[in-house]
């Protein structure tokens, strides 16, 4: 399973998800994305449209919100 998560460090909903990937021992790569100059238009284009952060891809699935996110690392992986 693949799993990426977009965000950027100072995101607090970001650090929950990465909180409840690292509590599940889950592997997954981090995509910091830059806010610098607005929300690139690359992560509106292939992530996200809304340009809200953080964004979690397990394999070609979207998953935007970060309560929803942490609801499918919990039902989806279980405990360490």
């Amino acid at each position: 399973m693949r799993i990426k998560l977009y965000s950027r460090y100072r995101n607090s909903a970001g650090q929950r998800v990465r909180i409840a990937l690292n509590i599940k021992n889950i592997n997954y790569e981090y995509i910091p994305v830059s806010l610098d100059g607005g929300v690139p238009d690359s992560y509106r284009d292939e992530i996200n449209p809304q340009g809200l952060l953080p964004s979690l891809v397990v394999n070609d699935q979207i998953i935007t919100q970060s309560t929803a996110q942490i609801e499918f690392i919990e039902e989806n992986f279980s405990g360490t």
